[in-house]
Parts: structure tokens; C-alpha cells; sequence
């Protein structure tokens, strides 16, 4: 396989944008593996986006909820490999919930012998969510702009 050659690209990617402004406004997008999330910001209002094959949900999220979803999820990073078979687990963060009870998105860690992977899960919450395979990068990326739409959103309340 020649070296230029990235045998894991299309599984996901780092933000399309991030840290778009406009005015007061802010605003991030995310592509992974056919899931868009655009995540937006002004003081005094979250909206999320989520659009994948087949569905677009928009969510207005509370900016105190989304500060609390963003610092659970970080701690999925934190996570090393397993020592042993015993050591595998699943590990989901909290689903991000919307201002009606919607669920709208969580990310859950992979722990096994090889590393941690991780899935972001869109929709329900319940077993019917859809998750697709993402990075850490991408958790990471989506952790951090959801904490900064959180702190400029509280900045007018």
C-alpha cells in the first residue's frame, strides 16, 4: 500500500469548520461517516443539527446541559486499552438531551486489548440510536465546541 495512502479515511474527519462567527453567533460542523453536526451559538441559544441519510433533527439544547454533556464526554478520552479480555467494556457518555427530552447525540468508547475506539450515536437513545465509527479527535473536536457554544450561550442569561 503506498505511503500516502490512509487506509482509515472516509471513517471520519475533523471539523468541516470551526469557529465560524457571525456577529455574536458561532458555530461548528462535524462530517462523520455520512452524519453531519453542525452545532451553533449566541448568546442565549444552542441549536444543534444532525442530518444523516434520510433525516435532519434540529435541537435546541440548554446551554448548562450542554456544558455538563461536554465535560462527560471528555472523560471517555481517558480511557486506556484493557490488560486483559476481563478489561473489555462499552462505555457511553450521557445522550445529549434537547429543551423537549429529545435525545440527540452521545459518543461511546470501545475498551479492548488493541486501544479504545469510539462510536458517536445519533437519535434515540434507546437501542435503536445509530452509531458510527469516529476518532478521538473527533470527540475531542465536538467536546471542545460544545463547552465554548455553552460559554457564549450562558453569557447573556
Amino acid at each position: 500500500m503506498p505511503n500516502d495512502v490512509n487506509p482509515l479515511a472516509g471513517l471520519s474527519s475533523v471539523p468541516a469548520s470551526l469557529g465560524r462567527s457571525e456577529g455574536d453567533a458561532q458555530s461548528a460542523t462535524f462530517d462523520v461517516v455520512g452524519v453531519r453536526l453542525e452545532l451553533s451559538a449566541s448568546p442565549g441559544a444552542v441549536r444543534l443539527v444532525v442530518s444523516r441519510p434520510g433525516a435532519l433533527d434540529t435541537y435546541a439544547i440548554e446551554p448548562a446541559a450542554l456544558a455538563a454533556w461536554a465535560i462527560a464526554t471528555t472523560k471517555l478520552l481517558s480511557l486506556q486499552a484493557a490488560a486483559a479480555p476481563a478489561g473489555r467494556a462499552e462505555i457511553r457518555a450521557p445522550f445529549l438531551f434537547d429543551r423537549e427530552g429529545r435525545a440527540s447525540m452521545a459518543f461511546e468508547a470501545l475498551v479492548s486489548e488493541l486501544g479504545v475506539g469510539y462510536r458517536l450515536l445519533v437519535g434515540d437513545a434507546a437501542e435503536s440510536a445509530a452509531g458510527v465509527v469516529t476518532t478521538a479527535e473527533v470527540v475531542r473536536g465536538v467536546a471542545q465546541a460544545a463547552a465554548g457554544a455553552a460559554t457564549l450561550a450562558r453569557a447573556a442569561s
